[in-house]
């Protein structure tokens, strides 16, 4: 969807699609300061903009990439943690 089918900044709603989470985390989002919110037209519902939205979701990811490659050294770098997880996985259903 571009940012012209949407116009220049989303509902709370909206903003926790494009998250892929709820509107409740979307809102924690807003009160903990991690993302910027503004008074829409109506001057009561809370709007986000689109670039900030972006902006998080690229944060997000890349800091959930840096952190699978983090868990990957660690269990190269110690076979003890290799071999827990890998009993983890094999736990039977």
């Amino acid at each position: 969807m571009s940012e012209k089918d949407r116009g220049a900044d989303l509902s709370i709603e909206q903003a926790a699609v494009e998250l892929g989470m709820s509107p409740t985390a979307v809102i924690h989002l807003l009160e903990s300061g991690q993302l910027a919110a503004h008074l829409g037209p109506d001057g009561r519902r809370r709007r986000i903009r689109i670039a900030d939205v972006e902006k998080h979701r690229t944060e997000r990811f890349d800091l959930r990439q840096k952190r699978v490659q983090e868990q990957r050294a660690r269990r190269w770098a110690d076979p003890d943690v290799a071999q827990e997880q890998h009993d983890l996985d094999n736990l039977p259903a």
